[in-house]
């Protein structure tokens, strides 16, 4: 495991992933993307949430640069394989986790940052907290993040975090749809393990049962959300008479 990330499967049943280069913003690089997608997919079966953090002043201000050397020679082949299938594969797993995922975020959550703040079903941030997609400052097409956030925010709100490459504040983010809670800065740590805590006394049959609802249901029509709704309930109130 990458000493960049910090993955503990808590006594709680809690798997708790801290990005920890600190002095790079906690940029992500391919092998600390790798390590966090491997713990994702082999996750304890009694695993109730996951909670993904940062070290530091900054959650995650984006991504190690991918670009091959200047001079390199590539096809676009080339470089969808090493640049754009890793951080899509990536969103994929995060998108895909059967429990909730909570995001506890300070800082800057810029560029993958903000994406995995926003693909959390809860993403917790301090009230001084700033998001942003800055791609278009390089000249880069950020259609990376761009998918992440796409079922997340109107069309208006993804346009313009993209096109202005304004930084948003935490409460203005809340309002969006960006994020979920914000907090005091000094009451982040208390407000994240709340919610935590409160997941973590669930039983996992429940858990998982609201996840797959909630990953399900937007995309279904109103006669399929119901008898989604009533199987995965079915389901998960069975584990309780076992």
């Amino acid at each position: 495991m990458s000493s960049d990330v910090i993955i503990t499967r808590r006594d709680d049943h809690v798997l708790d992933i801290e990005l920890s280069r600190p002095d790079h913003g906690n940029a992500l690089t391919p092998v600390m993307a790798e390590a966090i997608t491997s713990a994702l997919r082999t996750l304890d079966p009694d695993t109730r949430a996951v909670l993904v953090r940062g070290a530091g002043t900054d959650f995650c201000t984006g991504r190690s640069a991918a670009m091959p050397p200047a001079g390199t020679r590539a096809t676009a082949l080339d470089l969808r394989r090493l640049i754009s299938d890793p951080v899509l594969d990536f969103y994929q797993v995060l998108r895909e986790v059967p429990v909730p995922v909570v995001s506890q975020v300070r800082g800057r959550a810029s560029g993958v940052g903000c994406a995995i703040a926003a693909l959390a079903d809860v993403a917790v941030a301090a009230d001084t907290a700033l998001f942003q997609v800055p791609e278009m400052n390089h000249d880069i097409a950020p259609t990376l993040v761009m998918n992440a956030l796409a079922d997340r925010l109107p069309r208006a709100v993804l346009a313009r975090l993209v096109l202005t490459r304004d930084a948003i504040s935490a409460p203005e983010a809340k309002a969006l749809g960006l994020i979920g809670v914000v907090a005091a800065t000094d009451a982040l740590e208390a407000e994240t393990e709340r919610i935590v805590a409160q997941l973590a006394r669930n039983s996992v049959a429940t858990v998982r049962a609201v996840k797959a609802f909630l990953s399900t249901a937007p995309e279904a029509s109103f006669a399929s959300r119901k008898e989604l709704a009533a199987l995965i309930n079915s389901v998960a109130t069975a584990e309780r008479f076992r």
